[in-house]
């Protein structure tokens, strides 16, 4: 199986998770974070697929026009 080069920016606390995980496990941050990808994504495609399901059930019918808002009473505009 081929193999594709890919590079994540992700913010300081997540790596650092990451990398506690990776001490923990004597793993390298990069192979955690294949398994994590990996473990992942089937579930991710499920949910993808089921909400685009969703979507294709509604109906125009079922759709609401503009909602007219109220004029501000309180601190809503700033």
């Amino acid at each position: 199986m081929a193999n594709r080069k890919l590079t994540l920016e992700i913010s300081e606390s997540l790596f650092e998770q990451l990398k506690s995980v990776a001490e923990l496990t004597e793993d390298s941050i990069e192979s955690l974070a294949i398994r994590i990808i990996a473990f992942r994504l089937p579930s991710l495609a499920r949910e993808a697929q089921e909400f685009n399901e969703k979507l294709d059930k509604i109906t125009p019918d079922q759709l609401h026009g503009e909602i007219g808002l109220e004029e501000a009473v309180g601190s809503e505009v700033i």
